[in-house]
């Protein structure tokens, strides 16, 4: 299950964290990586502990949370501090999956999401490349969207050749733990909104209601 999720930041939210990220302190990006991906990471990224990241991931933290189709595909349960991360030119992000917990184990990785900072014309490169089953897939979306994926997937950030690549990254802990029934309850759901905007399906409708819920119940990671 991966989506692009359209207009998580408005252009005001958008504008206000391009004038944080220029008075930003960045640091080598391999300061977060585990294990092998530090072999293959070259970015660089705001400090951890820096004032700036705190406030900007309130920012992407809130707007996540406002959207219906965050919510709607994730089923979100933890949401993870975001990562900001700049790619200059000649900076990419070699083939890895990202690390299972975080947060010193109190949060488990199902979903992970970009949510892009910079216009796609702004910059030459830097696609988000997933790799489904040996395919490539590449995703360079408008600033203020985002990508959902399950951490499971292999995936690289492709060499920046000009400009600047901005993104917020983070990960999610979803009620729904197991990535079948999530993708599941995703499609259901969506037969069930179609179902209930049209009044002559009433009856159908509120079989399918029942349905989802009672699956739900049966997935639900409290």
């Amino acid at each position: 299950m991966h989506y692009p999720i359209r207009g998580v930041l408005s252009q005001a939210e958008l504008d206000t964290i391009h004038r944080r990220l220029q008075e930003a302190g960045y640091v080598d990006g391999r300061t977060t990586a585990s294990g092998s991906a530090a072999d293959v990471k070259r970015n660089l990224q705001i400090d951890a502990d820096s004032p700036v990241r705190k406030e900007l991931a309130q920012i992407v933290g809130q707007a996540l949370g406002r959207h219906p189709e965050f919510s709607a595909l994730a089923f979100p349960k933890r949401v993870a501090l975001p990562t900001f991360a700049r790619y200059e030119p000649g900076m990419e992000y070699g083939n890895h999956v990202d690390a299972p917990f975080l947060s010193g184990g109190t949060i488990r990785a199902d979903l992970s999401i970009t949510v892009f900072l910079s216009p796609p014309d702004s910059y030459e490169g830097g696609e988000l490349v997933m790799d489904l089953n040996g395919t490539e897939v590449k995703h360079k979306l408008d600033a203020g969207d985002a990508y959902i994926y399950p951490t499971t997937y292999l995936h690289r950030v492709a060499p920046v050749t000009r400009g600047t690549r901005l993104v917020a990254i983070s990960w999610i802990q979803s009620y729904i733990p197991d990535e079948r029934q999530r993708l599941i309850a995703v499609q259901l759901n969506s037969v069930k909104l179609a179902l209930e905007r049209d009044p002559a399906r009433r009856a159908e409708a509120d079989t399918m209601r029942a349905a989802v819920f009672n699956l739900l119940r049966q997935w639900w990671d409290a």
